[in-house]
């Protein structure tokens, strides 16, 4: 019987690694759709989150199943828990992937080929902690996992940034409204998918000892 259980939790686990490659992946092409203007690579991001969606239902379903059937207690129970939240986190960073890349196929032609560096190291960023937080949930890895509360720090520090550059450009040329208002929408969409990234880091640690931490203060 336990045999069985653990089968189940290994499963979830699996399927919650996939998950999270899935939207980090998207993450990854709608940034380069971005920076290449790429309406075509653009287009693929939208039409894969529908996919993105399905597995995290999917994920979140069986999760149900097994609390309602197997009544799993304290550890079980937490890492069950933690892996539906999770799951929803992930689809969220998912959502946003969908919504730059949803800019891109609308208006691709009048982005700038110059993109503020600050937004491109903020994109950076965010893949870079979306990867990490995977790498540390399949590691359970809680040193890796809580490490993302300074790389938050760096993301909050660059989206600021951005923000600026985005606006000092809108304020010396007016024409540049129309294209400045949805850099700073991706802006804050890569700001969020990072922030939605630690809360993940969270939830590892919370899996792995049983402990509530805030690494997004």
């Amino acid at each position: 019987m336990r045999s069985h259980f653990e089968h189940e939790l290994d499963t979830v686990r699996a399927n919650l690694i996939t998950l999270g490659q899935m939207a980090a992946t998207a993450i990854r092409r709608a940034q380069a759709s971005l920076q290449q203007r790429d309406r075509s690579w653009a287009q693929r991001v939208v039409a894969e989150d529908a996919p993105i969606n399905e597995a995290a239902a999917q994920l979140e379903a069986h999760v149900l199943h097994i609390i309602v059937t197997q009544q799993p207690v304290a550890k079980d129970l937490r890492r069950l828990i933690a892996a539906l939240k999770m799951s929803r986190e992930i689809e969220r960073i998912a959502d946003y992937a969908k919504g730059i890349a949803r800019i891109v196929v609308r208006a691709a032609d009048q982005l700038p080929s110059d993109l503020p560096s600050e937004l491109l190291a903020l994109c950076d960023q965010a893949v870079s902690m979306l990867e990490a937080v995977i790498a540390a949930f399949a590691a359970q890895d809680v040193a890796a996992a809580t490490a993302l509360r300074e790389d938050d720090y760096v993301a909050d520090d660059l989206y600021a940034r951005a923000e600026a550059a985005i606006v000092s450009r809108i304020q010396q040329d007016p024409a540049a409204v129309p294209w400045g208002t949805r850099l700073l929408l991706i802006a804050h969409n890569m700001e969020r998918a990072a922030d939605r990234a630690t809360n993940i880091a969270e939830s590892v640690v919370f899996m792995a000892v049983g402990e509530i931490v805030d690494l997004n203060p």
